[in-house]
């Protein structure tokens, strides 16, 4: 076993550890448990990084010089990476298996170069065409659907442009989900064989009796001389990715900096995607894209006091919030411009001095409000405005996606201008598992995991 693998496992091991402790005590994972998984994920993540370079570069080493007497030459006309279909064309690193190929597009387009070079980096660009369109004609197929005929095409460099193979970036989407500070929260779902998925839930909608489980009763004798038949009732949440879909240009001057390109922008687009994905869980519009707390059914909204001033945040207010509130992993959810107000809450004791301790930081620094804690983050609004502060479990919100993101290059979108063009593609799609506020089984006001106060 190696020491990336030795790394993984035992990362892996500590999370199922956390896993089970969570279910032995039944009970959802904490925050802290949460951020410790995240970031057993992440070392995960970075092992398998370095494993997968570390097995690039030997393999390309192994193909470019051989191991034995027939080992082939840097001038041999086959000295360019493995043709097959099923493996790139250009291998290493991204950073590597780009820069490999922008090395080729520029010498067939530079007039500098002549001769046997140029037909080397054309072939192997032939090449990779050839595979890209092979892997676009048995993606049609399995979709039962006809490959394209005619048009603009990418197999053919007149007909629509050289692009890179569909490169998965999977670190992009990874690093996002854990810099996010709601979807490492979310019960994530990834779909690799289907368009959507549905999941069945029970149509609970009250805790009252004839209403717990969809319908399902049980009576004592006292109360019924026979027993009535009881059913309950069942409904669907359909979560179906949409398609995201991120596009940068850049010059043939800067694109030369491919170490800048493969470290700088993929992150700057991991970050976007997931601002992206956490504004959609926050307001999504539920039409062509995810469902988002504040426009979903099950959002509970607190009235403010009578006679409160605007722009304001009192205790009452989170108290009544605290009270509509139904999960097991609450956290408040804040815009920073409620921070300064927050800090100066308190319960009054009697007719003298105020005691803070609604408000508290715990030793770590953290804020809290009945014990969960506060976190700030750009998607609330602005205080005084309904979703400046949410309450919420988002657990109970389900989160798909198709895999990780997809990066594709082009040098003929904007051929004329000498600049590349690169896009990334994802799909993602949040739904609530709650379909309604449920009425509890004593007292008149619903409870939601999401919990919102109304504008001030």
């Amino acid at each position: 076993m190696n020491k990336y693998q030795k790394r993984m496992d035992e990362a892996f091991r500590k999370m199922e550890e956390i896993r089970k402790k969570a279910e032995a005590e039944n009970r959802s994972l904490t925050d802290e448990e949460l951020a410790q998984r995240a970031t057993l994920k992440a070392e995960i993540d970075q092992a398998k990084r370095e494993w997968d370079d570390f097995k690039a570069e030997e393999e390309l080493r192994t193909e470019l010089y051989g191991t034995g007497s027939g080992a082939i030459t840097l001038e041999d006309p086959n000295a360019h990476p493995a043709t097959g279909p099923d493996q790139p064309i250009y291998r290493g690193s991204n950073a590597t298996a780009l820069g490999m190929q922008l090395a080729d597009i520029r010498m067939i387009s530079d007039p500098k170069f002549d001769g046997k070079e140029v037909r080397d980096a054309r072939s192997r660009i032939e090449q990779s065409q050839k595979r890209y369109a092979q892997r676009m004609e048995a993606l049609a197929q399995k979709e039962n659907r006809a490959a394209a005929t005619g048009g603009a095409t990418i197999s053919v460099p007149s007909d629509g442009g050289i692009f890179l193979q569909g490169e998965t970036v999977v670190d992009l989407m990874t690093n996002g989900f854990n810099n996010s500070a709601i979807l490492p929260r979310m019960a994530k779902r990834t779909l690799t064989a289907t368009q959507f998925i549905e999941i069945i839930g029970i149509d609970e909608q009250s805790r009252k009796d004839g209403s717990r489980g969809g319908g399902i009763r049980v009576y004592t004798d006292k109360e019924l001389g026979s027993v009535d038949a009881t059913k309950t009732q069942f409904s669907k949440i359909r979560v179906e990715p949409k398609k995201l879909t991120g596009l940068f240009y850049a010059s043939e001057e800067w694109t030369r900096n491919l170490t800048f390109l493969g470290q700088e922008v993929r992150g700057l687009f991991g970050e976007e995607f997931a601002f992206k994905c956490q504004n959609l869980a926050m307001r999504g519009s539920g039409a062509g894209e995810g469902l988002g707390a504040l426009n979903a059914d099950c959002l509970v909204t607190v009235a403010k006091e009578n006679g409160q001033t605007a722009g304001t945040i009192k205790t009452d207010n989170l108290s009544k919030m605290w009270a509509r509130f139904s999960g097991k992993n609450p956290a408040w959810f804040i815009n920073r411009d409620c921070g300064p107000q927050l800090d100066q809450l308190s319960i009054a004791v009697g007719t003298a001095a105020l005691e803070p301790r609604f408000v508290t930081y715990d030793a770590q620094g953290i804020l809290r409000i009945k014990g969960a804690p506060v976190i700030e983050i750009e998607q609330c609004e602005t205080v005084g405005t309904v979703g400046d502060i949410i309450l919420a479990d988002w657990s109970q919100y389900v989160a798909a996606d198709q895999g990780d993101i997809n990066e594709a290059m082009s040098i003929h979108v904007n051929f004329i201008y000498g600049q590349n063009t690169w896009r990334f593609t994802y799909y993602f799609d949040c739904q609530p598992r709650w379909s309604k506020a449920i009425h509890p089984f004593k007292g008149s006001n619903t409870v939601s995991p999401i919990v919102a106060l109304a504008t001030r």
